[in-house]
């Protein structure tokens, strides 16, 4: 996960016309989270997301022996939100198998642990996922409502809260394209309490496997309302949009169970609300 964005907190006797977030459950790791981002990268993470709408929901993830190394770093912070750069790395000797080179050094890629079968419930069922080849889970199935999930195996119980997906109030694309030398903000009618947001952006060369020059990442607490400082979208949009099939931003709310004292390990339930924004283009 990656991206940018400031989100405003709320008024502290309510503003005008701005929504009050509904209580509506959460998860232990990701209540506890002040106004401050985590971009903390935890070694495993299991995945549930749900669509109540098309009556099914998936479960994917692993759990790994380190946090999965990434090229781009971090150059400027702004409220929740961080502006990524990357800079070409060449190390001697050439790093060998899968690791790769950061910052003149060679990072190993990690391994999967296969920690046995998954004991996966939810409102409308209950299924035992096998661990995969290479140690990942993956499964469907059926839901019509929202409520707990859990996931079990070996000595590890979490369970978090289904979380419906954002109502957008107004064109979050409209809101970028339109900023000006602004900040675009992007708003929405239902914000959860204790529920996070998070944002990433990449251009055409990020999305196709390569190397984007700047990337936008965003955390924060779920407050209605998130804003992209305009200076990191002016440097996003200086980058490679020479491809098609891009111009697709990850948005998501989420709740996040974690052990006691142990934030390498998570079960993340999440709603997608990514949007489409292409520089220049009108569709």
């Amino acid at each position: 996960m990656r991206s940018l964005i400031l989100i405003l907190p709320l008024c502290a006797l309510g503003c005008p016309g701005d929504p009050t977030p509904k209580d509506a459950g959460s998860a232990n790791y990701s209540a506890s989270l002040g106004d401050e981002p985590d971009f903390s990268v935890p070694h495993g993470v299991i995945r549930v997301q749900t669509w109540i709408e098309y009556g099914e929901l998936a479960l994917e993830g692993g759990f790994a022996d380190g946090p999965q190394p990434y090229h781009h770093t971090e150059a400027e912070r702004s409220g929740s939100c961080r502006l990524l750069s990357y800079t070409p790395s060449s190390c001697e000797p050439a790093c060998e198998g899968f690791d790769l080179c950061i910052e003149g050094e060679c990072v190993p890629w990690p391994e999967y642990q296969d920690r046995g079968p998954l004991e996966w419930t939810w409102p409308d069922g209950q299924q035992t996922v096998e661990p995969n080849d290479w140690g990942g889970y993956y499964a469907t199935g059926s839901a019509s409502s929202e409520g707990e999930i859990s996931i079990e195996l070996e000595d590890l119980l979490l369970s978090a809260p289904s979380i419906e997906r954002m109502e957008a109030d107004g064109d979050w694309v409209q809101a970028v394209t339109s900023r000006g030398d602004g900040d675009a903000v992007l708003k929405w009618s239902n914000p959860i309490q204790d529920a996070r947001v998070r944002l990433f952006m990449t251009d055409c060369q990020g999305s196709h496997g390569g190397m984007a020059e700047a990337e936008i990442q965003c955390e924060g607490p779920d407050t209605g309302e998130l804003v992209i400082p305009g200076a990191y979208l002016t440097q996003l949009e200086a980058g490679d949009w020479t491809h098609g099939e891009c111009g697709s931003h990850d948005l998501e709310r989420y709740h996040a169970a974690a052990p006691e004292g142990d934030t390498t390990t998570r079960l993340e339930t999440v709603s997608d609300g990514g949007f489409f924004y292409f520089p220049g283009r009108d569709d």
